[in-house]
């Protein structure tokens, strides 16, 4: 389905790497653009697959993971509506590096590399703004590693739980943006253990869970488990 550039040029100029993107270049992006519907568990692209675009998430979730040799699936993100993902592969004329499946129905805006390249080579500044945010992700991914390799259980799943919270400020509560037992793969936790750790938190009263919808109650107390 083709796009309208007028509902979405500002969408994505709220993207860091678009944000000094101006209308004219949005629009002559947008129109070559296509927004797809999908199913629940449906694959948008395979890991080694020859990657040609990119993608805007409008509605819906989708989860980014790798499979080892024997077959085990590892959850590396979870991204959700408003996010932009394999933007990255634009520069590398190869493959995707993971595998993206939808979790329950989804929309998409698919953006292909070429046309966004080609944009990007007329105007340095563009390109500079793309580097930054890249190396700010490669950032964030390194310190992702970290805490899975060294964090406890209880600090991983706490200060998962800080940081949606800060995205829902300043209200204190939210829902947990995806199945339990994916955001206990992405925290490189088992969903038995996850669950206990909530659990264990809402016995504290640092936390209130019903279903999906958490609530912090005292935040200060979910810092000191974190921490201790």
């Amino acid at each position: 389905m083709s796009v309208d550039p007028a509902s979405y040029a500002d969408r994505l100029r709220q993207q860091p790497i678009f944000a000094v993107w101006s209308p004219a270049e949005l629009v002559e992006l947008l129109r070559v653009c296509q927004l797809q519907s999908h199913t629940d568990g449906e694959v948008l692209f395979v890991e080694r697959d020859p990657a040609s675009q990119f993608f805007f998430l409008d509605v819906g979730i989708v989860e980014l993971f790798s499979t080892s040799v024997d077959g085990k699936e590892k959850i590396l993100e979870i991204m959700q509506a408003g996010d932009l993902f394999a933007e990255a592969v634009a520069f590398m004329e190869g493959k995707y590096p993971v595998t993206a499946r939808c979790q329950g129905r989804c929309k998409i805006l698919q953006i292909p590399f070429a046309p966004f390249v080609a944009i990007l080579d007329r105007d340095p500044r563009l390109m500079r703004r793309i580097l930054a945010q890249l190396s700010m992700r490669l950032h964030f991914l390194v310190k992702e590693v970290r805490m899975r390799s060294i964090e406890s259980a209880n600090r991983r799943v706490c200060n998962y739980l800080l940081e949606l919270s800060e995205s829902a400020a300043p209200q204190a509560d939210f829902s947990l943006p995806a199945k339990k037992v994916s955001i206990a793969a992405r925290l490189g936790l088992t969903a038995e253990t996850f669950s206990r750790v909530l659990r264990r938190l809402q016995d504290a009263h640092a936390i209130d869970m019903q279903g999906q919808h958490i609530v912090i109650l005292d935040r200060k107390k979910l810092l000191a488990i974190s921490l201790a």
